[in-house]
Protein backbone atom coordinates (compact mmCIF):
# COMPACT_ATOMS: atom_id res chain seq x y z
CA UNK A 1 0.00 0.00 0.00
CA UNK A 2 2.87 2.35 0.72
CA UNK A 3 4.36 1.76 -2.71
CA UNK A 4 0.95 2.20 -4.30
CA UNK A 5 0.47 5.50 -2.46
CA UNK A 6 3.87 6.73 -3.55
CA UNK A 7 3.18 5.86 -7.20
CA UNK A 8 -0.26 7.44 -7.03
CA UNK A 9 1.29 10.58 -5.57
CA UNK A 10 3.80 10.78 -8.37
CA UNK A 11 1.02 10.28 -10.93
CA UNK A 12 -1.00 13.12 -9.36
CA UNK A 13 2.02 15.42 -9.38
CA UNK A 14 2.64 14.62 -13.04
CA UNK A 15 -1.00 15.29 -13.88
CA UNK A 16 -0.97 18.63 -12.06
CA UNK A 17 2.31 19.57 -13.72
CA UNK A 18 0.83 18.62 -17.09
CA UNK A 19 -2.27 20.74 -16.58
CA UNK A 20 -0.45 23.90 -15.59
CA UNK A 21 2.70 23.69 -17.72
CA UNK A 22 1.89 21.25 -20.51
CA UNK A 23 5.43 20.00 -19.98
CA UNK A 24 4.29 16.59 -18.82
CA UNK A 25 6.32 14.51 -21.26
CA UNK A 26 9.16 13.96 -18.81
CA UNK A 27 6.76 12.17 -16.44
CA UNK A 28 6.43 9.00 -18.55
CA UNK A 29 8.89 6.39 -19.69
CA UNK A 30 6.23 3.83 -20.61
CA UNK A 31 5.16 3.10 -24.17
CA UNK A 32 1.38 3.44 -24.61
CA UNK A 33 1.40 1.84 -28.06
CA UNK A 34 2.90 1.91 -31.54
CA UNK A 35 1.84 4.00 -34.52
CA UNK A 36 2.59 4.34 -38.21
CA UNK A 37 3.93 7.70 -39.38
CA UNK A 38 1.53 9.27 -41.92
CA UNK A 39 3.60 12.34 -42.87
CA UNK A 40 7.39 12.55 -42.84
CA UNK A 41 9.00 14.18 -39.79
CA UNK A 42 12.04 15.97 -41.28
CA UNK A 43 13.36 17.33 -37.97
CA UNK A 44 13.98 13.73 -36.89
CA UNK A 45 14.58 12.29 -40.39
CA UNK A 46 11.64 9.88 -40.01
CA UNK A 47 9.86 8.87 -43.21
CA UNK A 48 6.18 8.09 -43.44
CA UNK A 49 5.38 4.40 -43.17
CA UNK A 50 7.80 3.81 -40.29
CA UNK A 51 6.51 2.30 -37.03
CA UNK A 52 7.36 4.38 -33.95
CA UNK A 53 6.78 3.99 -30.20
CA UNK A 54 4.29 6.39 -28.60
CA UNK A 55 4.83 7.57 -25.01
CA UNK A 56 2.16 10.15 -24.34
CA UNK A 57 -0.88 11.90 -25.79
CA UNK A 58 -1.82 15.49 -24.94
CA UNK A 59 -5.40 16.51 -25.64
CA UNK A 60 -4.49 20.03 -24.55
CA UNK A 61 -1.76 20.68 -27.10
CA UNK A 62 -3.13 18.03 -29.50
CA UNK A 63 0.22 16.30 -29.75
CA UNK A 64 1.83 12.91 -29.27
CA UNK A 65 5.24 12.28 -27.77
CA UNK A 66 6.91 9.63 -29.92
CA UNK A 67 10.31 8.02 -30.22
CA UNK A 68 12.28 7.44 -33.39
CA UNK A 69 12.17 3.83 -34.68
CA UNK A 70 15.31 3.01 -32.65
CA UNK A 71 13.75 4.51 -29.52
CA UNK A 72 16.80 6.72 -28.90
CA UNK A 73 15.14 10.14 -29.20
CA UNK A 74 11.74 11.63 -28.40
CA UNK A 75 9.84 14.08 -30.55
CA UNK A 76 6.61 16.01 -30.03
CA UNK A 77 4.35 15.95 -33.11
CA UNK A 78 0.74 16.84 -34.02
CA UNK A 79 -1.84 14.08 -33.50
CA UNK A 80 -2.66 13.76 -37.20
CA UNK A 81 0.89 12.80 -38.23
CA UNK A 82 0.56 9.22 -36.96
CA UNK A 83 -2.12 6.53 -36.70
CA UNK A 84 -3.92 5.86 -33.44
CA UNK A 85 -1.54 3.96 -31.08
CA UNK A 86 -2.13 0.20 -30.91
CA UNK A 87 -0.08 -2.96 -30.48
CA UNK A 88 3.22 -3.23 -32.28
CA UNK A 89 1.94 -6.16 -34.32
CA UNK A 90 -1.17 -4.30 -35.53
CA UNK A 91 0.86 -1.18 -36.36
CA UNK A 92 3.35 -3.25 -38.36
CA UNK A 93 0.53 -5.00 -40.20
CA UNK A 94 -0.97 -1.62 -41.16
CA UNK A 95 2.47 -0.42 -42.31
CA UNK A 96 3.09 -3.56 -44.37
CA UNK A 97 -0.36 -3.36 -46.00
CA UNK A 98 0.30 0.16 -47.30
CA UNK A 99 4.07 -0.13 -47.79
CA UNK A 100 3.97 0.44 -51.55
CA UNK A 101 2.73 3.98 -50.90
CA UNK A 102 5.55 4.89 -48.50
CA UNK A 103 7.12 8.27 -49.30
CA UNK A 104 4.51 8.87 -52.02
CA UNK A 105 3.27 12.45 -52.31
CA UNK A 106 1.55 14.45 -55.03
CA UNK A 107 1.23 18.04 -56.16
CA UNK A 108 -1.78 19.76 -57.68
CA UNK A 109 -1.23 21.29 -61.13
CA UNK A 110 -4.38 23.42 -60.97
CA UNK A 111 -5.96 25.83 -58.51
CA UNK A 112 -9.08 24.67 -56.66
CA UNK A 113 -8.63 20.90 -57.06
CA UNK A 114 -11.16 19.44 -54.59
CA UNK A 115 -10.54 16.87 -51.88
CA UNK A 116 -13.78 15.04 -51.15
CA UNK A 117 -15.22 13.09 -48.24
CA UNK A 118 -15.83 9.99 -50.39
CA UNK A 119 -14.23 8.71 -53.65
CA UNK A 120 -16.82 10.10 -56.04
CA UNK A 121 -17.23 13.41 -57.80
CA UNK A 122 -20.50 14.40 -56.09
CA UNK A 123 -19.32 13.80 -52.51
CA UNK A 124 -18.93 16.73 -50.14
CA UNK A 125 -15.78 18.80 -50.58
CA UNK A 126 -13.62 18.92 -47.44
CA UNK A 127 -10.75 20.96 -48.92
CA UNK A 128 -9.68 22.78 -52.10
CA UNK A 129 -6.02 22.65 -53.06
CA UNK A 130 -3.85 25.48 -54.29
CA UNK A 131 -1.82 25.12 -57.47
CA UNK A 132 1.54 23.63 -56.45
CA UNK A 133 0.28 22.40 -53.07
CA UNK A 134 1.73 19.09 -51.87
CA UNK A 135 -0.32 16.30 -50.29
CA UNK A 136 0.41 12.75 -49.13
CA UNK A 137 -1.10 9.89 -51.15
CA UNK A 138 -1.88 7.08 -48.69
CA UNK A 139 -3.48 4.42 -50.91
CA UNK A 140 -5.81 3.90 -53.90
CA UNK A 141 -9.55 3.38 -53.38
CA UNK A 142 -12.47 2.37 -55.56
CA UNK A 143 -14.82 4.96 -57.01
CA UNK A 144 -16.31 6.36 -60.19
CA UNK A 145 -14.02 8.50 -62.32
CA UNK A 146 -15.10 12.11 -63.03
CA UNK A 147 -16.38 12.66 -66.57
CA UNK A 148 -15.07 14.89 -69.32
CA UNK A 149 -18.30 15.15 -71.26
CA UNK A 150 -19.14 11.51 -71.94
CA UNK A 151 -15.56 10.29 -71.43
CA UNK A 152 -14.26 9.26 -68.00
CA UNK A 153 -10.98 10.90 -67.00
CA UNK A 154 -7.92 8.70 -66.65
CA UNK A 155 -6.69 8.19 -63.13
CA UNK A 156 -7.46 6.80 -59.69
CA UNK A 157 -9.03 7.97 -56.46
CA UNK A 158 -6.31 8.48 -53.83
CA UNK A 159 -6.92 8.59 -50.11
CA UNK A 160 -4.91 11.72 -49.30
CA UNK A 161 -3.67 13.74 -46.35
CA UNK A 162 -2.89 17.46 -46.43
CA UNK A 163 -0.01 19.16 -44.65
CA UNK A 164 -2.47 20.37 -42.00
CA UNK A 165 -3.95 16.93 -41.29
CA UNK A 166 -7.13 17.04 -43.42
CA UNK A 167 -8.07 13.62 -44.82
CA UNK A 168 -10.14 12.89 -47.89
CA UNK A 169 -10.21 11.59 -51.46
CA UNK A 170 -8.72 13.23 -54.54
CA UNK A 171 -8.82 12.05 -58.16
CA UNK A 172 -5.34 11.77 -59.65
CA UNK A 173 -5.94 13.32 -63.11
CA UNK A 174 -4.65 16.74 -61.98
CA UNK A 175 -2.06 15.37 -59.57
CA UNK A 176 1.63 14.64 -60.23
CA UNK A 177 3.13 12.06 -57.89
CA UNK A 178 6.70 11.94 -56.61
CA UNK A 179 8.73 10.68 -53.65
CA UNK A 180 9.65 12.60 -50.49
CA UNK A 181 12.41 11.41 -48.16
CA UNK A 182 12.25 11.36 -44.37
CA UNK A 183 14.29 14.58 -44.16
CA UNK A 184 11.68 16.41 -46.28
CA UNK A 185 13.78 16.53 -49.47
CA UNK A 186 12.33 15.56 -52.83
CA UNK A 187 13.57 15.26 -56.37
CA UNK A 188 10.92 16.23 -58.91
CA UNK A 189 11.15 18.57 -61.88
CA UNK A 190 7.78 17.93 -63.47
CA UNK A 191 4.81 20.19 -63.88
CA UNK A 192 3.24 21.64 -60.78
CA UNK A 193 5.77 21.75 -57.95
CA UNK A 194 6.46 25.45 -58.41
CA UNK A 195 4.71 27.83 -60.74
CA UNK A 196 6.30 31.26 -60.79
CA UNK A 197 4.62 34.22 -62.41
CA UNK A 198 7.90 36.07 -62.94
CA UNK A 199 10.56 33.45 -63.68
CA UNK A 200 13.11 36.12 -64.66
CA UNK A 201 12.87 37.58 -61.16
CA UNK A 202 13.33 34.11 -59.68
CA UNK A 203 16.50 33.34 -61.63
CA UNK A 204 17.90 36.82 -60.98
CA UNK A 205 17.41 36.27 -57.25
CA UNK A 206 18.92 32.79 -57.44
CA UNK A 207 22.01 34.00 -59.31
CA UNK A 208 22.57 36.83 -56.83
CA UNK A 209 22.33 34.56 -53.76
CA UNK A 210 24.94 32.64 -51.81
CA UNK A 211 23.73 29.07 -51.39
CA UNK A 212 24.56 26.72 -48.52
CA UNK A 213 24.06 22.94 -48.12
CA UNK A 214 20.50 22.19 -47.04
CA UNK A 215 21.70 20.32 -43.94
CA UNK A 216 23.01 23.64 -42.56
CA UNK A 217 19.39 24.57 -41.82
CA UNK A 218 18.90 21.35 -39.87
CA UNK A 219 22.02 22.03 -37.80
CA UNK A 220 20.89 25.60 -37.11
CA UNK A 221 17.35 24.58 -36.15
CA UNK A 222 18.61 21.88 -33.76
CA UNK A 223 21.48 24.09 -32.50
CA UNK A 224 23.91 21.28 -33.27
CA UNK A 225 26.74 22.67 -35.38
CA UNK A 226 28.92 19.85 -36.69
CA UNK A 227 32.29 21.43 -37.47
CA UNK A 228 33.22 18.49 -39.68
CA UNK A 229 30.51 19.46 -42.17
CA UNK A 230 30.04 23.19 -41.68
CA UNK A 231 32.76 25.42 -43.12
CA UNK A 232 32.79 29.08 -44.11
CA UNK A 233 33.60 28.29 -47.74
CA UNK A 234 31.20 25.36 -48.27
CA UNK A 235 28.40 26.19 -50.66
CA UNK A 236 27.47 27.24 -54.17
CA UNK A 237 28.28 30.66 -55.62
CA UNK A 238 26.51 31.13 -59.00
CA UNK A 239 29.05 33.80 -59.95
CA UNK A 240 26.60 36.36 -61.33
CA UNK A 241 29.34 39.01 -61.44
CA UNK A 242 32.44 36.89 -62.10
CA UNK A 243 30.87 34.53 -64.63
CA UNK A 244 32.42 31.57 -62.82
CA UNK A 245 30.54 29.04 -60.73
CA UNK A 246 32.22 28.08 -57.47
CA UNK A 247 31.09 24.81 -55.90
CA UNK A 248 32.73 23.56 -52.73
CA UNK A 249 31.63 20.79 -50.38
CA UNK A 250 33.48 18.20 -48.35
CA UNK A 251 34.46 16.14 -51.38
CA UNK A 252 33.95 18.74 -54.14
CA UNK A 253 36.01 21.80 -55.05
CA UNK A 254 35.29 22.97 -58.57
CA UNK A 255 35.13 26.19 -60.61
CA UNK A 256 33.24 26.44 -63.91
CA UNK A 257 33.29 29.52 -66.18
CA UNK A 258 30.08 30.01 -68.15
CA UNK A 259 28.64 32.44 -70.67
CA UNK A 260 24.96 32.28 -69.90
CA UNK A 261 22.02 30.53 -68.28
CA UNK A 262 19.40 28.76 -70.38
CA UNK A 263 15.92 27.94 -69.08
CA UNK A 264 15.17 24.32 -70.05
CA UNK A 265 11.80 23.96 -68.32
CA UNK A 266 9.79 25.66 -65.63
CA UNK A 267 12.17 26.46 -62.76
CA UNK A 268 15.07 24.53 -64.36
CA UNK A 269 18.17 26.33 -65.66
CA UNK A 270 21.29 25.08 -67.42
CA UNK A 271 24.63 26.88 -67.06
CA UNK A 272 26.00 26.83 -70.62
CA UNK A 273 29.35 25.16 -71.07
CA UNK A 274 29.17 23.43 -67.66
CA UNK A 275 27.82 20.12 -66.35
CA UNK A 276 25.56 21.99 -63.91
CA UNK A 277 21.77 22.31 -63.92
CA UNK A 278 19.90 24.27 -61.25
CA UNK A 279 16.27 23.60 -60.29
CA UNK A 280 14.91 26.55 -58.33
CA UNK A 281 12.17 25.56 -55.88
CA UNK A 282 11.67 29.09 -54.56
CA UNK A 283 13.78 32.05 -53.50
CA UNK A 284 15.28 30.11 -50.58
CA UNK A 285 15.76 26.55 -51.85
CA UNK A 286 17.05 24.83 -54.97
CA UNK A 287 18.55 21.60 -56.32
CA UNK A 288 21.90 21.42 -58.10
CA UNK A 289 22.63 18.55 -60.48
CA UNK A 290 25.99 17.92 -62.10
CA UNK A 291 28.31 15.22 -63.39
CA UNK A 292 31.76 15.01 -61.79
CA UNK A 293 35.08 14.37 -63.57
CA UNK A 294 34.55 10.60 -63.26
CA UNK A 295 31.15 10.76 -64.96
CA UNK A 296 29.20 10.19 -61.76
CA UNK A 297 25.92 12.14 -61.54
CA UNK A 298 25.31 14.00 -58.28
CA UNK A 299 22.38 15.85 -56.74
CA UNK A 300 22.86 18.38 -53.93
CA UNK A 301 20.19 20.41 -52.11
CA UNK A 302 20.94 24.04 -51.23
CA UNK A 303 19.22 26.79 -49.24
CA UNK A 304 19.70 30.44 -48.44
CA UNK A 305 19.23 32.02 -45.01
CA UNK A 306 20.14 35.11 -43.02
CA UNK A 307 22.37 33.36 -40.48
CA UNK A 308 26.05 34.32 -40.31
CA UNK A 309 27.91 31.06 -41.00
CA UNK A 310 31.32 32.22 -39.67
CA UNK A 311 29.57 33.38 -36.47
CA UNK A 312 27.86 29.99 -36.10
CA UNK A 313 31.20 28.22 -36.47
CA UNK A 314 32.91 30.50 -33.97
CA UNK A 315 30.00 30.05 -31.57
CA UNK A 316 30.38 26.26 -31.66
CA UNK A 317 34.15 26.52 -31.18
CA UNK A 318 33.55 28.81 -28.20
CA UNK A 319 31.06 26.32 -26.72
CA UNK A 320 33.61 23.53 -26.91
CA UNK A 321 36.33 25.76 -25.46
CA UNK A 322 34.08 26.56 -22.50
CA UNK A 323 33.71 22.83 -21.78
CA UNK A 324 37.47 22.29 -21.93
CA UNK A 325 38.13 25.31 -19.69
CA UNK A 326 35.54 24.21 -17.13
CA UNK A 327 36.99 20.69 -16.91
CA UNK A 328 40.47 22.08 -16.31
CA UNK A 329 39.38 24.91 -14.01
CA UNK A 330 37.22 22.67 -11.80
CA UNK A 331 39.90 19.96 -11.64
CA UNK A 332 42.06 19.58 -13.47
CA UNK A 333 42.56 16.22 -11.69
CA UNK A 334 39.66 13.90 -10.80
CA UNK A 335 40.11 10.78 -8.66
CA UNK A 336 38.18 7.51 -8.40
CA UNK A 337 39.06 4.53 -6.20
CA UNK A 338 37.63 2.18 -8.84
CA UNK A 339 38.48 3.88 -12.12
CA UNK A 340 41.77 5.68 -11.61
CA UNK A 341 43.01 9.25 -11.88
CA UNK A 342 41.91 11.46 -14.79
CA UNK A 343 43.68 14.77 -15.47
CA UNK A 344 42.79 17.32 -18.14
CA UNK A 345 46.02 19.04 -19.13
CA UNK A 346 46.91 21.79 -21.63
CA UNK A 347 44.76 22.27 -24.72
CA UNK A 348 42.64 19.15 -25.22
CA UNK A 349 45.16 16.71 -23.75
CA UNK A 350 44.41 14.25 -20.95
CA UNK A 351 46.23 11.75 -18.75
CA UNK A 352 44.37 8.78 -17.29
CA UNK A 353 45.94 6.09 -15.12
CA UNK A 354 44.48 3.19 -13.12
CA UNK A 355 41.57 2.42 -15.46
CA UNK A 356 42.20 -1.36 -15.39
CA UNK A 357 38.60 -2.05 -14.28
CA UNK A 358 37.39 -0.56 -17.56
CA UNK A 359 39.54 -2.77 -19.77
CA UNK A 360 38.78 -4.23 -22.23
CA UNK A 361 34.99 -3.83 -22.00
CA UNK A 362 35.03 -0.02 -22.23
CA UNK A 363 38.62 1.07 -22.91
CA UNK A 364 40.70 -1.08 -25.32
CA UNK A 365 43.33 -3.23 -23.68
CA UNK A 366 46.20 -1.64 -25.63
CA UNK A 367 45.20 1.97 -24.85
CA UNK A 368 47.91 4.29 -23.60
CA UNK A 369 47.52 6.47 -20.53
CA UNK A 370 47.16 9.72 -22.44
CA UNK A 371 45.72 11.29 -25.54
CA UNK A 372 43.25 13.94 -26.63
CA UNK A 373 39.53 14.51 -26.07
CA UNK A 374 36.75 16.53 -27.71
CA UNK A 375 33.02 17.32 -27.47
CA UNK A 376 31.86 16.84 -31.06
CA UNK A 377 28.64 14.87 -30.42
CA UNK A 378 25.29 16.18 -29.18
CA UNK A 379 22.82 14.74 -26.71
CA UNK A 380 19.34 13.62 -27.77
CA UNK A 381 16.49 15.37 -25.97
CA UNK A 382 15.90 12.32 -23.74
CA UNK A 383 19.37 12.71 -22.16
CA UNK A 384 19.50 16.49 -21.87
CA UNK A 385 19.26 17.73 -18.29
CA UNK A 386 20.46 14.39 -16.97
CA UNK A 387 23.88 14.76 -18.61
CA UNK A 388 25.92 17.79 -19.68
CA UNK A 389 27.27 16.30 -22.89
CA UNK A 390 29.53 13.73 -24.53
CA UNK A 391 33.31 13.45 -24.06
CA UNK A 392 35.13 11.57 -26.82
CA UNK A 393 38.54 10.24 -25.72
CA UNK A 394 41.24 9.35 -28.25
CA UNK A 395 43.73 7.19 -26.39
CA UNK A 396 47.30 6.94 -27.64
CA UNK A 397 47.94 3.63 -29.38
CA UNK A 398 44.34 2.90 -30.51
CA UNK A 399 42.36 4.11 -33.52
CA UNK A 400 38.85 3.89 -32.11
CA UNK A 401 37.45 6.60 -29.86
CA UNK A 402 35.88 5.95 -26.46
CA UNK A 403 32.75 7.97 -25.67
CA UNK A 404 31.33 8.88 -22.28
CA UNK A 405 28.33 10.89 -21.14
CA UNK A 406 29.51 13.37 -18.53
CA UNK A 407 28.01 15.45 -15.73
CA UNK A 408 29.84 18.00 -13.61
CA UNK A 409 28.86 19.12 -10.11
CA UNK A 410 30.50 20.66 -7.06
CA UNK A 411 32.00 17.36 -5.95
CA UNK A 412 33.58 16.40 -9.23
CA UNK A 413 32.81 14.55 -12.43
CA UNK A 414 30.48 11.66 -13.30
CA UNK A 415 31.00 9.51 -16.41
CA UNK A 416 29.11 6.63 -17.97
CA UNK A 417 29.82 4.83 -21.27
CA UNK A 418 27.93 6.18 -24.26
CA UNK A 419 26.89 4.38 -27.41
CA UNK A 420 27.44 6.39 -30.61
CA UNK A 421 25.97 4.99 -33.83
CA UNK A 422 27.04 6.57 -37.11
CA UNK A 423 24.65 6.38 -40.07
CA UNK A 424 24.90 7.82 -43.55
CA UNK A 425 22.50 10.60 -44.52
CA UNK A 426 21.64 9.59 -48.08
CA UNK A 427 20.48 13.07 -49.12
CA UNK A 428 23.79 14.77 -48.25
CA UNK A 429 26.31 11.93 -47.91
CA UNK A 430 27.37 13.07 -44.44
CA UNK A 431 27.71 10.91 -41.35
CA UNK A 432 25.05 11.46 -38.68
CA UNK A 433 25.67 10.41 -35.07
CA UNK A 434 23.03 9.08 -32.68
CA UNK A 435 23.97 9.05 -28.99
CA UNK A 436 22.47 6.81 -26.32
CA UNK A 437 23.40 5.06 -23.08
CA UNK A 438 25.55 1.99 -23.63
CA UNK A 439 23.81 -1.27 -22.82
CA UNK A 440 26.34 -2.13 -20.11
CA UNK A 441 26.60 1.42 -18.79
CA UNK A 442 27.99 1.92 -15.33
CA UNK A 443 28.30 5.09 -13.30
CA UNK A 444 31.83 6.30 -12.62
CA UNK A 445 32.24 8.97 -9.96
CA UNK A 446 35.44 11.02 -9.87
CA UNK A 447 36.10 13.47 -7.05
CA UNK A 448 38.17 16.62 -7.20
Amino acid sequence: MKNFGKKAGIAVLCAVFTFFTMGFFSCSNEIIGYSVVLWNIPEANIADGEVVPVYMKSNISKTYLIGNPEGTERIEIPLWKITEPESKGKAKKYADTNAKFNKQYAVSVIDGLPIRKEPNNVAKQVYRMRKGEIIRTCYIGKGEAPMNGRTPLEGDWYKVLTSTGIEGWCFSYNLRTFEVQGDGSYDYDGEGIIKVEDSSHLIETALASQWYPEYYSKMINKKEINLQYMHEDYGFDPGSESGTIKLKLQNIDANYPYEGVVKTSDGVYKFTGTPITMTVRDEHSMILRFTDDEGKPSTVYFVTFDEDVPALIQGEKARRDRVYSTLKRSGPTYNSTMFGVLTFTGGTQFQWSGFDNLQPAVIPGDAGHGGTYETKYFLPSSLKGVWDGVLSFHFNGVKSEVNFLYKMDNSGLRLTPARVVITKDQSSGRDVATVSLAGDSQMMVFYK
